[in-house]
């Protein structure tokens, strides 16, 4: 499960494959998951070879594939426990997906309470121990009358099982390490210090495990491939421990903000009527992209239409530039989130992680007073 850790970091920006929407939730997978799913089939095909069932190799590789497909659906339920949890507590789950060492449920924010806090967590591994001891059961049941699905049932039991119970270890950003947060979080009144002890002990668990897996890989045994495996787990806890740490802090630092002292003043602006070629030939060959504004506000007379960034911009391929005007490149105002001056910057940060927007316009009175992009709640909590 991944927290607002997503906060600093633009998971939008990461190549994903769209998969299906549930729940109103994106469920999607990064192309490194083609390897997890590469490697759950030779695992799996291994095991029921390792059985003895009597099955040709066409069948054993076939039982595998669905054994690895039904192992992908596991980890997604997973997730969707989580996810459907925190919108229990009102918190917003755009997207789950899966990557290289297993899934994430993109929560947006914090948890409001202690107690949303570990019932979010512990849920994850509730579910996949009980998909294990639900498949077990299915196993004993069919041993002699359906083989395969037997063989499916134990599979998936050894997969949840061992899931369920590692993720319950108290080293963040595991479960376990955000069920240990929360106790802290509880004992102390005191998120930003539960955080950073809950990441400590992510952090010191993680390189225990990094140097267990050295030791397997050079060791000289035939378990290289086991010690590889350690090692890249060690560094995704570490990674996050770090990085959930580093968002807390973010978060704590935007409470104390409003939204008038975080915003960007110097945007640009343009009359609509233009084309897009005609705009970057005005305002950006001069000056270059790099010192020219990051974002637009597209006025009719004087009247606020749209606003336009860069990224944008970027979208928009540049041989139809000519034929393609300004209103249509830009976001309409009325489409546009808008905050007022004196709202929390937190605000800002979950518009823009829940909406998938780029920029927030800060109006009063009808006007426009500036722009809120990611990069300006990043450098305003730098200096903060």
């Amino acid at each position: 499960m991944a927290s607002v850790r997503s906060a600093v970091t633009d998971s939008s920006r990461q190549p994903s494959l769209r998969l299906f929407r549930l729940f109103g939730i994106q469920f999607t997978a990064n192309w490194s998951w083609l390897l997890l799913l590469g490697l759950l089939v030779y695992v799996a095909y291994s095991t029921f070879r390792g059985l003895r069932l009597g099955f040709s190799q066409v069948e054993l590789w076939s039982l595998a594939i669905v054994a690895a497909l039904l192992s992908v659906v596991s980890l997604y339920a997973h997730e969707l426990g989580h996810a459907l949890a925190a919108r229990r507590f009102g918190i917003p789950v755009r997207t789950i997906s899966l990557f290289l060492l297993g899934g994430m449920a993109h929560i947006t924010r914090e948890s409001p309470s202690p107690r949303a806090e570990l019932l979010i967590a512990v849920i994850g591994p509730v579910t996949s121990v009980a998909i294990g001891l639900l498949a077990a059961i299915v196993s004993w049941l069919l041993w002699d009358a359906a083989p395969p699905v037997a063989a499916l049932g134990m599979w998936l039991a050894m997969m949840n099982i061992p899931l369920g119970i590692f993720n319950l270890v108290p080293a963040y950003p595991l479960d376990g390490g955000r069920v240990l947060r929360g106790l802290l979080w509880f004992a102390g009144e005191d998120l930003r210090w539960a955080s950073t002890v809950a990441a400590r002990v992510g952090q010191v668990a993680a390189i225990g495990l990094l140097f267990s897996g050295v030791w397997i890989l050079f060791d000289g045994s035939t378990g290289a491939l086991g010690g590889l495996w350690l090692i890249m787990i060690a560094w995704f806890m570490y990674a996050g421990a770090t990085s959930s740490q580093y968002a807390t802090m973010f978060q704590e630092a935007l409470r104390r903000l409003t939204v008038a002292s975080v915003m960007d003043r110097d945007f640009g602006r343009v009359q609509a009527g233009l084309s897009v070629q005609s705009f970057a030939e005005q305002h950006l060959l001069d000056r270059g992209p790099a010192i020219s504004p990051h974002a637009y506000a597209v006025y009719r007379d004087d009247f606020l239409v749209g606003l336009l960034s860069l990224r944008q911009l970027g979208r928009i391929p540049m041989q139809t530039w000519s034929q393609t005007s300004i209103e249509r490149a830009m976001l309409p105002i009325e489409s546009a989130p808008a905050m007022e001056p004196s709202a929390p910057a937190l605000g800002a940060l979950h518009l823009i992680l829940e909406e998938g927007v780029e920029h927030i316009a800060v109006m009063a009175e009808g006007r426009l007073l500036g722009l809120i992009t990611r990069n300006d709640l990043t450098r305003a909590t730098e200096h903060a």
